[in-house]
């Protein structure tokens, strides 16, 4: 009984361990034969031997997790060399700008130029990115110093890398000195000008005789507050040529202005004159300054105005135009010479002085209808209803021997022809308007040409006291003068 049971228990474990290895060789195959896809889903069941149990499935296994490869980590480029910029020049010489230039640095693409105004502040600002090796610098202020950098750059990736930085140390040249103005025109010439606070001084050159007219340098101002030259080293009748510069000194360069020019001759003085009004004019008369050829005139409504340029004479005397009645006016005489062979004119100093104008005449109201002679001017004016109708040149009384009388008359004469008889002459006319019971009247003068009339033909070969007048103007004027027509001369 024991035997038999041994025997069959042995029976059965042989049986179990054919089963189990088996399974094993089987499970082995089923793995070997699985995809990478399939190893995520379940294991397949393992068919069991006749007569075994079944065995249980095995337990799934995770796929592996893909992953991105390892890259090496970039790095950045790196930067390229660029050179530095040399020789910065300045090649301009203007109030308001500067140009700078500069050597070519090898590799550049570009430069970047910064400033700053050094007398204000040190802060750079970039004012331009450019290609070339030069840059045009605009609206500066005169007389100040500026500094630039250049740099170069080189572009590379996208990316303007820049080079080191060159300094450069300048200034734009000094204003024009304004506000020059003659003061002594004698024997000591004087000027004046503005300042200009930003100076270092001034440089005053001298153009003469002594020089064949070439500008040298004459003296030097080490001030800016110093705004007044005078010249005593002059002879009368001389001409004197002057220009005067700004300059300041910086970095061991002399900036200068453009120059400002006054010319004068010695002696070519104010003239001390005096004046009359009558009849709305002003009459100015002064000696005669022997180093002038000619007089300007001028004249304003208020003292340190704007004076406005009336005319010229070579006279000693000027009488104005027609002016406002009771207004007062400033007058001013400037003699003037044309200086030699190019008769380039300089003129002289002026005084200033005033008049109240009055339509009167030697306190006398005239109205709005008279005939109106200078004898200085060697004119005469016929003015009706206030409105000039006819005027033109003359010959009065010769001078110092029968001059014709100054004063207020009236017509009381009209004749068309007539005789003049006198102590040693008679003569026949076509018109006479007589205006003193002594025998002064106007009158045609056939026997005079054209070229007589005005000028100074009266000193010398003038009338005997009478009005010579062109034929043509007296027929206007006796066709409407009429007795009482008030006749004014002065």
């Amino acid at each position: 009984m024991n035997r038999k049971i041994k025997g069959i228990f042995s029976i059965l474990l042989v049986a179990v361990m054919i089963v189990s290895v088996f399974t094993v060789i089987s499970s082995g195959a089923s793995a070997a034969s699985l995809s990478e896809n399939e190893a995520l889903q379940s294991t397949e069941e393992t068919q069991p031997s006749s007569g075994a149990e079944e065995t249980q499935p095995s337990e799934p296994q995770p796929a592996p997790i893909e992953t991105e490869p390892t890259l090496p980590k970039p790095t950045s480029p790196a930067p390229p060399q660029v050179g530095k910029v040399k020789n910065i020049v300045k090649t301009s010489f203007e109030t308001n700008e500067i140009r700078l230039e500069w050597d070519k640095v090898d590799g550049a693409d570009g430069y970047f130029v910064y400033y700053c105004n050094a007398d204000k502040d040190k802060t750079f600002t970039k004012i331009a990115d450019i290609k070339s090796n030069a840059c045009t610098i605009k609206k500066l202020l005169h007389t100040t110093q500026y500094h630039f950098k250049v740099s170069a750059y080189v572009i590379k990736y996208d990316t303007k890398y820049e080079g080191p930085q060159t300094l450069k140390k300048t200034a734009t040249q000094p204003g024009k000195v304004t506000g020059v103005s003659m003061k002594r025109s004698s024997n000591v010439l004087e000027f004046t000008w503005s300042r200009n606070s930003k100076a270092t001084g001034y440089k005053i050159y001298r153009a003469s005789g002594a020089t064949n007219g070439k500008y040298v340098l004459y003296k030097t101002i080490k001030s800016n507050s110093t705004t007044k030259f005078s010249d005593t080293k002059v002879q009368l009748g001389k001409a004197y040529y002057y220009c005067v510069k700004a300059y300041r000194d910086l970095y061991n360069t002399s900036y200068s202005s453009p120059s400002s020019d006054i010319k004068f001759v010695a002696g070519l003085g104010a003239p001390n004159f005096s004046m009359k009004t009558q009849l709305s004019r002003v009459s100015l008369s002064w000696n005669r300054n022997k180093y002038a050829t000619g007089y300007d005139i001028y004249y304003s409504t208020t003292k340190n105005g704007s004076y406005k340029k009336l005319g010229s004479t070579k006279n000693t005397y000027y009488n104005t135009v027609k002016l406002s009645n009771n207004k007062t006016y400033y007058f001013r005489v400037r003699p003037y010479k044309l200086n030699g062979a190019s008769k380039t004119k300089v003129s002289g100093t002026a005084t200033t002085k005033s008049i109240k104008v009055t339509n009167k005449a030697y306190g006398k109201t005239i109205g709005n209808t008279y005939i109106e002679i200078s004898l200085n001017q060697q004119h005469m004016w016929y003015y009706r209803n206030g409105e000039l109708y006819c005027h033109t040149d003359v010959v009065t009384g010769n001078k110092g021997s029968h001059d014709t009388p100054k004063g207020v008359y009236s017509v009381f004469q009209r004749s068309s022809p007539a005789t003049l008889v006198g102590a040693d002459y008679v003569t026949s006319v076509t018109y006479w308007l007589g205006f003193t019971s002594w025998g002064h009247g106007i009158h045609d003068s056939s026997w005079r040409s054209n070229s007589e009339y005005g000028g100074t033909t009266y000193m010398g070969n003038g009338s005997h006291g009478c009005v010579n007048t062109p034929y043509s103007a007296v027929k206007k004027i006796y066709s409407k003068a009429g007795y009482g027509t008030k006749v004014v001369i002065y």
